[in-house]
């Protein structure tokens, strides 16, 4: 009975301080996530008595708590977009998407044959992963107020959040060809028609459609039910309900959920008759859920930092991290928006604050369940925690001085004053 006790002192004394941590992180200018990993690390040198990685997780049930923390996320992505359907406000989160993503994920598999030795599905498995900004770890950087929409017209914020609600999804066909690649023992044995009219077309399509069409359906039905029969249904944890029922049912129509979740988020936001009140109240909702899953993901993930993960890789490893996520993915973004015209501080922002997390493990989890025969499966996993420890550490560090800077800049320009010098 001790240990309970002491497990929940030690998660009602995390929580309590996550209640007071985007305040504080608003003021010292250092992301949330940094804070909760020191205290990660905090509570391993307490001993606080709960199952901590040792290094790593157990491959399922780190794939199922890393699905639903994503899986929320991507909803409150979702309805933080505001009105603006146009291609223009589009463009930018869409070249990060069909421009920057598959550069990053061409490196990564280069680099993962040529550099860190491993094997054509291990070297695949490495590009899919990589490939997502993380909704989760990346909030501090997208839009916060559904309701706003000058966030529009500051650029960054919009482009990031349509970014990771687009390609957490669009990283699903890539990881599967990874396993089907392992799965058939190499490229000459690998049905590439097969993958590519089932596990990018079909899944894709389908996970579009049922996202638009969950979103505007849910948003008719609670307009109408209000106004004909009077019966209320304005209750924030609706988008949680949400979440799961288009996640759940899309996959098992066979499409992808992410993409479906993710969508459905953003029609219902555009649905015009349903209170924007309320909206904002389901985004709320889910943002709150989503910060409480968040804190218990990287208490464990700093156990799993201090029990050894990153000594399950060598010194190419480590190069590699710091490579991908200081040098690659703002190389890729500068490269696909070239012909954006935005200043360069703009483009410089957007391509640097591609932050990766737990999107990236849900991933590697996923194909391991899919598939036990992947090589390098250590070297993966120490590469995948290297990679969010630097991401937390570097863009935890810099992400809200560059929101912040942006912010300013916006304002001064709306109301005509001068930029200091």
């Amino acid at each position: 009975m001790k240990e309970h006790y002491w497990i929940l002192a030690g998660i009602g004394f995390t929580t309590l301080i996550m209640a007071w941590l985007p305040s504080i992180s608003n003021k010292i200018k250092i992301s949330g996530p940094i804070i909760l990993l020191l205290i990660g690390f905090l509570l391993v040198g307490f001993g606080l008595p709960i199952g901590w990685p040792d290094p790593l997780w157990a491959d399922e049930g780190l794939m199922y708590f890393s699905e639903m923390i994503v899986i929320i996320s991507l909803m409150g992505a979702g309805l933080k977009i505001g009105e603006n359907y146009s291609l223009k406000a589009w463009k930018r989160p869409l070249l990060l998407v069909f421009l920057t993503m598959p550069l990053c994920m061409a490196s990564a598999y280069f680099l993962g044959k040529n550099f860190l030795f491993f094997s054509v599905p291990s070297s695949l498995l490495l590009a899919a992963i990589l490939a997502p900004t993380d909704p989760v770890l990346a909030s501090e950087t997208q839009l916060d107020d559904p309701e706003r929409e000058k966030e529009h017209k500051g650029k960054i914020r919009f482009a990031l959040t349509g970014e990771a609600g687009l390609n957490d999804g669009l990283a699903f066909p890539f990881t599967y060809m990874a396993v089907l690649v392992a799965q058939a023992g190499g490229w000459a044995a690998f049905d590439f028609t097969d993958w590519m009219l089932d596990k990018f077309f079909l899944k894709i399509i389908i996970g579009t459609i049922a996202g638009f069409a969950i979103g505007n359906a849910i948003g008719f039905i609670l307009d109408k039910v209000h106004k004909y029969a009077g019966i209320k249904t304005f209750d924030g944890f609706l988008a949680l309900s949400l979440t799961l029922f288009s996640y759940g049912a899309t996959e098992l129509l066979h499409g992808y959920g992410f993409l479906a979740v993710f969508f459905t988020g953003l029609s219902l936001r555009h649905y015009e008759k349903v209170s924007g009140d309320y909206k904002t109240k389901m985004h709320d909702f889910v943002h709150e859920i989503e910060r409480i899953l968040l804190v218990v993901w990287i208490i464990l993930f700093g156990g799993s930092i201090i029990n050894g993960v990153l000594s399950l890789t060598d010194w190419r490893g480590i190069v590699f991290a710091f490579a991908f996520v200081l040098i690659i993915r703002p190389l890729a973004g500068i490269i696909s928006m070239a012909g954006i015209k935005d200043s360069f501080k703009n483009k410089l922002a957007i391509s640097f604050l591609g932050i990766k997390g737990i999107g990236s493990v849900f991933y590697l989890a996923w194909a391991f369940v899919q598939f036990e025969g992947f090589e390098h499966k250590n070297e993966l996993y120490s590469i995948t925690a290297y990679i969010i420890l630097i991401s937390i550490v570097v863009h935890g560090f810099t992400a809200p001085s560059i929101i912040e800077y942006f912010k300013r800049r916006t304002k001064r320009n709306e109301s005509g004053e001068k930029p200091k010098k």
